[in-house]
């Protein structure tokens, strides 16, 4: 099934309101047919380089992880040319969904020029989305690869990207940051039973995981768990969301319920 030209710049925040928006059909798409569309992403190999200068691998894949279960929740179905609703372009969608993906964790590094930042004290959202902002200001904006109003986009996106919201409406790219990091990190079931099945397939998850491994994620959600408990201000410790929700580890997302 081929890829609208154009989807819903803007969707509901609140996730049964984003259900109830589209019709969703989770059919499997394989790795190799989401990475056709990294053509349209090439273009931003610093941004790459930096996320290995700042990730270990396990956060690294993590953000992969991400950038392609938020692709195969394209060809599920998101919404798109819905009346009246402003449409984003397929290629502009993917190159800001790359990008929020590939940075929303930069918060969570533990090199030196992250923890140095001037910003290292706030919540990590708004840390990691301060250093992406000036990374892609630097690197995007004087050749115009990126208008302002993409790197506005891609920034909020990353700073709101843990942040639970009951009304409103959320961009195309960070509600797909927020679906997928929920996904890779509490599974299906992340808004109850089996939530997520409607959304993307089981076996492009899978094949997926393979690819992008969760090797050693057990140590970052303890690392994670630290930097919440230490900064009693980030964004986390606001939402009821996460009160006693637990997290995979190292358990596959594509076993979870």
């Amino acid at each position: 099934m081929p890829l609208p030209e154009t989807f819903d710049a803007f969707v509901p925040s609140k996730f049964v309101d984003l259900l109830a928006r589209a019709k969703f059909n989770p059919v499997y798409v394989e790795l190799a047919e989401l990475r056709e569309l990294d053509e349209t992403i090439s273009t931003f190999k610093s941004s790459l380089e930096l996320a290995e200068k700042f990730y270990s691998p396990t956060l690294l894949d993590h953000c992969l992880r991400c950038y392609y279960f938020a692709l195969a929740i394209l060809h599920s179905g998101f919404p798109s040319q819905t009346p009246f609703v402003p449409q984003i372009p397929r290629d502009v969608l993917v190159k800001e969904l790359y990008l929020t993906c590939l940075l929303h964790d930069i918060g969570l590094s533990s090199n030196k020029d992250v923890t140095t930042h001037p910003a290292h004290t706030m919540t990590f959202e708004f840390h990691g989305g301060i250093m992406a902002y000036e990374h892609l200001r630097a690197d995007y904006a004087p050749s115009q690869q990126l208008k302002d109003s993409q790197i506005a986009n891609i920034t909020q996106s990353i700073m709101l990207h843990t942040s639970v919201f009951g009304q409103g409406m959320s961009s195309a790219a960070g509600s797909l940051m927020q679906l997928t990091a929920f996904l890779d990190v509490f599974g299906f079931g992340v808004f109850g039973p089996d939530s997520m099945t409607s959304r993307i397939n089981r076996d492009t998850v899978r094949e997926i995981e393979q690819a992008y491994p969760r090797t050693d994620i057990a140590e970052l959600d303890q690392e994670f768990q630290t930097l919440i408990e230490s900064r009693p201000t980030c964004l986390l410790n606001h939402f009821p969301f996460y009160t006693g929700k637990p997290e995979l580890g190292p358990d596959p997302v594509s076993d979870s319920h």
